[in-house]
């Protein structure tokens, strides 16, 4: 029966593709045949080897199974190839001698036959690299590169650096790779060649025990290292330094403390953070947690997100604590990149031409904006530098901060806050609030809807007419106006004038509608206008005073609001002062009466006894301010005509009464009766008999009126502009306050809005802290309301 050949196997070399080349071995000398090791016995018998070789499988002729009667065929298959590799080398030796090897009696055939028809192939001197991290996914790829790419030359250090191979998954790597022991040729001694089959038990059960360390480590350590924490072991261990130079994480703890403590001011906010995630990381460490449960407890309470994705987060800490382990140092910063890291400034002509314009403005007159525009326009293009984006504000500052020049704030004054006092809040909460509602459902309102503000048209009753704010207020342009922050190099001081110049009053009006009070003609040019500008002082007009405001209502104010809106009715808001609140001549004032009748004292109107009188039965009784006489009547007679008894009672306090008291002398007594509290103005009278209302706000609350902001709009612009002569002052002044848009006014008033909104909601106190600290003083308008409205217009 014909044996069946056993079925080939092919070799897994997968493992073994694009290792690096192993060393040759030295040629060794021509060995002896195990078959004649009787030759010399016998040395006329003619030894010839009765083997015929096809493939690489040897055979045994029939003839020759007498001679070996104990050999099996199988047992030739387990070394054929160590006995192929036997015939090479005889091959090889024969060459090397000068002998034709086809010619030789004892070169198998199959061996001539492969010489003569397959020539060898060169081995090549070189092979091509392969990836560094094998068949890693793109994922681990890219991980292990950013990991390493940070890293510094460890040869600065003294460390010899070696390549670092990474790990492949499913391989085994070995320390020492397993490889059969070199043969020996001595003409003393027999060859010993290891079997395949021995060599692959060998092989195997280094494997299977290797195997079984690493499980019972595993099950041992759950802290095994992961393959980068590998990787940085190797490459520390490769330059020299062992894994018991590795500090502990007390002393790195310790370390740490001392970094936060000593270097907080030098360190970035992310640095911090780092050092803070491994000082918690130590800690945890110590406690006896394994570096997962570590990593996993940092992350939990650092990650926002409570849906469980933070194991990136605890792999990034990990990483973070092995590479400090390791280098003892964190892992550098790299933001910005080299394509931002190189600043125009660094460049000497750059910084001189700066230099030189900066220089030659006027001292004071130095922005940040100008700057800007004079960089764009004018310093970089005289240098032949053109750029894909202009410089923005931002760095023309930074450029200022370099260049040796600083923002200075010249303060003048004192800001008095009382918006918690108990008068104003009582006013504001029973009065002025109340009051504005009910207004408020009659007025036409410009809300934002879609990046444009809307009119909305209000819902009246019958009998009710469109309600129209006007904001009125007045404000004072100097000739000499000057900013209150300027930029300034170092060693330079602004000499400025000793005066303010000529004074330029205004007393103007807004309105959502038009922005201004004022009527159009019919092709949208200014009819009539309602502002009044004065020019006070020794040599021009009179100061403004109430009878002046009063003329400008009665004369412009009401016939051009009438003018421009028809048919609608006018709500006049102005603040508490003194020329607003005046009270007609004949007004009642108490301290201004004397103790007894007549003598000299104002003559006053006759009044109604309140109903908030402590004695019923004078209430509402007709009180004559004059006697039968016609003398003015005096302090005593008219509370003792009000049920008072003021025997023993002095006229008035010296030099003026406590503020807690309310009956402290008769004076203060008459004065804080309901008829001589409650006493409306001229301004007030004069308004409400032409058909209009008014209201006045509540004092301290200049958020409360937009045309604050209005002028500090305009007085920002202003104030940029060079005045030679007081004729170009009233000029600049009049531009500056006809340049505001209509949408920036109607911005402004719903801002004022939206703070009576957060008074009526019961915010008020948020509101004052905003008014305080952004608000601080009268006719401004903070930087940042500006930059956001003008960026909503944009």
């Amino acid at each position: 029966m014909t044996r069946k050949k056993k079925a080939v196997t092919k070799r897994n070399i997968s493992g073994l593709r694009n290792q690096p080349l192993q060393p040759q071995l030295p040629r060794p000398n021509p060995p002896i045949s195990p078959l004649r090791e009787n030759s010399e016995a016998d040395p006329d018998v003619e030894w010839l080897p009765n083997l015929k070789f096809d493939s690489i499988k040897v055979h045994i002729d029939a003839e020759s199974d007498d001679e070996y009667p104990d050999t099996d065929l199988e047992e030739f298959d387990e070394w054929d190839v160590g006995i192929e590799e036997f015939f090479v080398n005889l091959r090889q030796f024969a060459v090397d001698q000068g002998d034709d090897p086809r010619d030789a009696n004892w070169v198998p055939e199959a061996l001539k036959r492969k010489s003569l028809k397959r020539p060898r192939k060169v081995r090549p001197s070189s092979y091509k690299k392969g990836p560094d991290v094998g068949s890693k996914s793109e994922r681990t790829i890219r991980r292990y590169r950013k990991l390493l790419s940070g890293q510094s030359n460890l040869g600065n250090y003294g460390f010899t650096s070696l390549p670092v191979r990474l790990p492949t998954p499913n391989v085994v790597i070995r320390e020492e790779s397993v490889t059969p022991p070199p043969l020996s040729f001595d003409s003393n001694s027999s060859v010993v060649i290891p079997s395949k089959r021995q060599f692959e038990d060998e092989t195997t059960s280094q494997q299977a025990s290797e195997s079984s360390v690493a499980a019972t480590n595993r099950e041992e350590n759950e802290d095994a290292d992961e393959p980068w924490e590998q990787d940085i072991c190797e490459t520390m261990i490769g330059g020299g330094k062992s894994s018991e130079k590795i500090r502990g994480w007390e002393e790195l703890r310790t370390q740490i403390k001392t970094d936060l403590k000593k270097r907080h001011q030098s360190l970035s906010l992310s640095q911090i953070n780092q050092l803070m995630i491994l000082q918690n990381f130590a800690t945890l460490r110590l406690k006896g947690h394994s570096r997962m449960v570590a990593s996993y407890q940092i992350a939990e309470q650092w990650h926002e997100k409570s849906d469980g994705s933070g194991v990136h987060f605890a792999r990034r800490v990990r990483a973070l604590a092995r590479h400090y382990q390791v280098f003892e140092q964190l892992l550098p910063e790299r933001r910005g990149g080299s394509k931002n890291a190189k600043s125009l400034l660094n460049d000497e002509v750059v910084r001189r031409a700066a230099l030189s314009w900066l220089t030659d403005q006027a001292v004071g007159l130095v922005t940040p904006l100008k700057f800007r525009e004079a960089l764009n326009g004018v310093i970089l293009p005289s240098l032949g530098i053109s750029m894909k984006k202009s410089l923005c504000e931002r760095t023309a500052r930074r450029w200022l901060v370099r260049l040796g020049w600083q923002h200075t704030q010249v303060k003048k004054g004192v800001y008095m806050d009382g918006h918690e006092r108990p008068d104003v809040v009582k006013y504001r909460e029973e009065v002025f609030l109340p009051m504005m509602q009910e207004f408020e459902r009659r007025m036409i309102r410009y809300e934002q809807k879609g990046g444009e503000l809307v009119q909305v048209i209000p819902t009246l009753e019958p009998d009710e007419k469109v309600l129209i704010a006007e904001f009125h207020d007045e404000s004072c342009f100097h000739q000499n106006d000057y900013q209150t922050s300027l930029w300034l190099h170092g060693d330079q001081q602004i000499l400025r004038k000793k005066g303010h110049g000529r004074l330029i009053h205004v007393s103007d009006f807004i309105e959502e509608v038009n922005g201004r009070l004022i009527s159009l003609n019919p092709d949208g040019s200014i009819h009539r206008d309602a502002r009044k500008i004065i020019y006070p002082g020794s040599n021009g007009d009179p100061y403004w005073d109430c009878e002046q405001l009063i003329k400008q209502i009665v004369d412009s104010a009401i016939p051009i609001f009438e003018e421009a809106h028809p048919d609608c009715q006018a709500l006049f808001i102005f603040d508490q002062s003194s020329a607003h609140a005046s009270l007609p001549p004949d007004a009642l004032k108490a301290f201004e009466m004397n103790k007894s009748n007549g003598g000299k004292q104002r003559f006053q109107k006759d009044t109604i006894i309140p109903d908030t009188n402590p004695y019923p039965e004078h209430r509402g009784k007709i009180q004559r301010m004059t006697t039968e006489t016609g003398l003015q009547k005096g302090l005593q007679e008219t509370l003792e005509e009000r049920g008072f008894n003021v025997k023993n009672m002095r006229s008035k306090c010296s030099p003026v009464c406590p503020w807690d008291n309310d009956d402290c002398c008769m004076a203060r007594l008459l004065s804080k009766q309901g008829d001589f509290v409650n006493q409306v103005s001229m301004l007030e009278t004069v308004i409400k008999a032409a058909g209009h209302e008014c209201i006045f706000l509540p004092k301290f609350h200049c958020e409360l009126n937009p045309i604050e902001m209005y002028w500090g709009w305009s007085k920002y612009r202003y104030r940029q502009v060079s005045k030679q002569t007081f004729n170009d002052a009233k000029k600049a002044a009049v531009a500056a306050l006809d340049a505001c848009p209509v949408e920036v006014i109607r911005h402004f008033i719903n801002r004022a809005w939206r703070f009576m909104s957060a008074y009526r909601m019961g915010l008020r106190g948020k509101a004052a802290a905003w008014a305080v600290r952004k608000q601080k003083g009268h006719r401004t308008c903070s930087r940042s309301a500006m930059m956001h409205i003008e960026s909503m217009l944009s």
